[in-house]
């Protein structure tokens, strides 16, 4: 009779962790540099204007990122359009996840809210920017409460659709033991629905992120969207590339911070689909 071997994660060797780590980076690397070489070939022999090549796209990305002074991009385009994609991305999955919570472990809240929120969130963010405009003025403020609106909707259904697939059996468990509402919600209900909780949070990171930069697209003075309008205008086509760039890098940091958060905080629910 043959015997499966079979090895936890948990007790994973230390050699196999860096081997699985190393090909996970080289499965993002890799493909990346692909395309960098083949796009830097295909700019050298066929040029073009609105096509620089990445090596020149880096070398002003290098000038740019080490220019100092009060006009420096670092500080004046790049640190308030980071800022406000993370206060804008945190408010609005705060609210998110409470609404979301509510609306999960009461089906007759949720029936009667669930229209509401369908109508609402079927209004693209972008077409309500002007509205906020209007209300808020053209600051700072308005641009974090539009990205807190704009990701709050995919934190908030997907926080619903966990906590409401939680079984009746484990909520049920909570109040036998007559464990307090406050401690069966961060106890039972947060740790169940963190699974889609974390699916919200990874697609309202990059709505986060794209609304940051269309925010910036009317009445303002600096951000990251402010200087790609200001490229296109003055048809500055390789600082264009270079912001586009930016956000590129940003997305990935991003993706790969909440991958990290997450990797940790559901270690055991990776570990339950392992086994």
């Amino acid at each position: 009779m043959t015997q499966l071997e079979t090895r936890s994660p948990a007790t994973e060797a230390p050699g196999d962790r860096t081997r699985r780590t190393l090909a996970s980076v080289g499965y993002v690397v890799v493909p990346l540099v692909v395309v960098v070489a083949l796009w830097q070939v295909a700019t050298m022999v066929f040029q073009s204007t609105f096509f620089p090549t990445p090596l020149a796209i880096l070398q002003r990305l290098g000038t740019l990122l080490t220019s100092t002074g009060p006009a420096s991009p670092v500080t004046s385009d790049l640190l308030p359009s980071v800022t406000r994609m993370l206060l804008g991305f945190a408010l609005g999955s705060l609210w998110g996840v409470v609404v979301g919570v509510w609306l999960g472990l009461s089906r007759a809240t949720r029936e009667v809210v669930t229209p509401v929120v369908e109508f609402l969130r079927s209004i693209p963010a972008t077409a309500v920017l002007p509205l906020f405009i209007v209300l808020f003025g053209g600051g700072d403020d308005m641009r974090v409460l539009f990205i807190a609106y704009g990701c709050s909707w995919f934190v908030l259904i997907n926080t619903a659709s966990g906590v409401a697939s939680i079984h009746k059996t484990t909520l049920d468990m909570g109040q036998v033991f007559r464990v307090a509402r406050w401690r069966q919600v961060l106890g039972i209900v947060l740790p169940a629905s963190m699974p889609t909780i974390f699916a919200g949070l990874r697609i309202a990171s990059t709505a986060a992120l794209l609304l940051a930069i269309v925010s910036e697209f009317m009445v303002a003075t600096n951000g990251i969207g402010y200087q790609l309008i200001q490229a296109q205008g003055r048809f500055l086509l390789l600082d264009m590339w270079v912001w586009m760039l930016v956000l590129a890098i940003l997305g990935l940091l991003m993706n790969a911070a909440l991958e990290g958060i997450e990797g940790r905080v559901l270690r055991w629910h990776r570990l339950s689909r392992e086994r």
